[in-house]
């Protein structure tokens, strides 16, 4: 009888010592979304987001939209808020002071945003190509380019990364900043007289419909292809585009979230996205008299430099 409670107490020791060194299993995380619209791309995305976020164990809660107001609840008591696009992103930074990881927008829009609320635990992952990307892009469509335009708003966001990435790939950058509106034409034709390309970015500025279509018909006077940052960009007329989907930028996020293991969050730095892919406009091409390589060809020299 002894040596059956001794082996008992054994056990029920040993277990209890095994329930100190071995931490529970932590929850997953709360992690409120708030949403722009509810269709188009934003939607596309939530919907994305929200089904591989649950696979993991984090409970997303939809906190709402512009258009139907935000839960004020969900957002209180959320571990993460996710907030897609511009609007949504302010609309949350207006109430708690959570972890809030913007998607779904560009850098610029961003960082303006982001001054305004320099206290707050906020971070992005923005939709904005690596410049290193874009130059590629052009490389790979033109192998021959030595010279790649691109045109700045008054802020030059990126031109630092599109100065070194130009330096490593051994390509010429010719820049010009554009101001106001006013100002596009004049530095415009002065970039296109001097590159063998034009790279379009998605500045508030530069990337109006009034100024897209400036860009696209004196790029077009001049013979010179634009590499650009949308699918809608390369139907309008642009030789290539280089762009991450919604689906992409929730499968790029969720790659991150897998990091997360239901603690404390710890935001990710400001980002572009990880995931890409890209647009040609053949007939664009061969209007140009540019023999483009198949769409194969052109994201293996993207991704590794070098060409078959």
């Amino acid at each position: 009888m002894v040596r059956r409670w001794r082996f008992r107490l054994h056990v029920c020791l040993l277990l209890m010592l095994l329930a100190g060194l071995v931490p529970a299993a932590r929850a997953g995380l709360e992690v409120a979304l708030v949403v722009s619209q509810r269709t188009g791309p934003h939607g596309v995305f939530a919907q994305n987001f929200s089904r591989a976020a649950a696979s993991l164990g984090h409970r997303v809660v939809d906190a709402g939209s512009l258009d139907e107001g935000l839960d004020d609840v969900a957002l209180a008591r959320a571990d993460l808020v996710i907030a897609s696009g511009e609007a949504a992103l302010a609309a949350v930074l207006r109430l708690h002071p959570r972890p809030t990881l913007a998607v779904m927008l560009g850098r610029a829009r961003f960082e303006n945003i982001r001054r305004s609320h320099a206290d707050r635990p906020l971070s992005a992952v923005t939709l904005d190509q690596p410049a290193e990307r874009q130059l590629r892009l052009l490389q790979a469509v033109m192998p021959d380019a030595q010279r790649a335009g691109i045109l700045f708003g008054p802020e030059r966001l990126g031109a630092e990364s599109f100065e070194r990435a130009a330096e490593a790939l051994q390509i010429d950058l010719v820049e010009r900043v554009v101001s106001d509106e006013s100002g596009l034409m004049k530095q415009l034709e002065a970039v296109l007289r001097e590159c063998d390309g034009l790279i379009a970015l998605p500045d508030a500025l530069l990337s109006t419909p009034v100024s897209v279509r400036s860009i696209l018909l004196t790029s077009y006077r001049y013979q010179r292809p634009i590499i650009a940052f949308s699918r809608a960009y390369v139907e309008a007329g642009a030789l290539a585009a280089i762009f991450t989907t919604p689906e992409q930028a929730a499968a790029d996020l969720i790659a991150w979230l897998r990091t997360q293991d239901g603690g404390r969050v710890e935001l990710p730095p400001v980002s572009g996205p990880a995931s890409f892919e890209i647009a040609v406009n053949r007939q664009v091409a061969r209007a140009l008299g540019i023999n483009v390589a198949s769409d194969e060809e052109l994201l293996r020299f993207i991704a590794t430099g070098v060409r078959r």
